[in-house]
């Protein structure tokens, strides 16, 4: 299986290629991913992480058009990113996108959005929380109905990221 960790950082993921645009990093592959096409063919990997990258990027629908040129037919593309309810989200001044689990709708092409092609299966999604709001139930409320969540919970008890279990 062949896995590529998109921003890896310093926390590559064990085995993958990463890439990232720093050379400070454990990257395998300088590049920066606001630039396209990625220097990788079409079809070329079984597994793409994206842990806390996607919000930094300029272009979240050209990334993920990208993504889908470059991963192989029933690809897993695993997605964690800040929740907009998330101080996460606000803390870091590079960052350029929040995101709730709706977007994922969108990302994965169920929502139509013009001059965006890519179609991805959503295989699961969740909300996740600080430590007290799992402990307290929160959690899972959030995740049994989220949508309910999102209209108007969010900001009572923020989650922390919109995650890929």
């Amino acid at each position: 299986m062949k896995v590529l960790d998109l921003g890896c950082g310093v926390n590559k993921e064990p085995g993958a290629v990463g890439v990232d645009r720093s050379p400070e990093t454990l990257a395998d592959v300088v590049h920066d991913l606001d630039r396209f096409p990625y220097p990788f063919p079409d079809s070329s990997f079984d597994r793409i992480v994206c842990r806390d990258v996607l919000e930094h990027l300029q272009d979240v629908l050209a990334v993920m058009g990208e993504l889908h040129r470059i991963a192989r037919p029933g690809a897993l593309i695993e997605v964690r990113a800040p929740h907009y309810s998330s101080c996460l989200a606000y803390a870091d001044p590079t960052h350029r996108h929040a995101f709730g689990l709706q977007v994922l709708d969108h990302l994965a092409g169920a929502v139509p959005t013009p001059g965006y092609r890519a179609r991805f299966e959503v295989v699961s999604r969740r909300l996740v929380f600080w430590r007290l709001y799992r402990l307290l139930g929160i959690a899972w409320l959030a995740n049994r109905f989220p949508l309910l969540y999102e209209k108007h919970f969010a900001f009572w008890f923020p989650a922390m990221n919109v995650s890929r279990p």
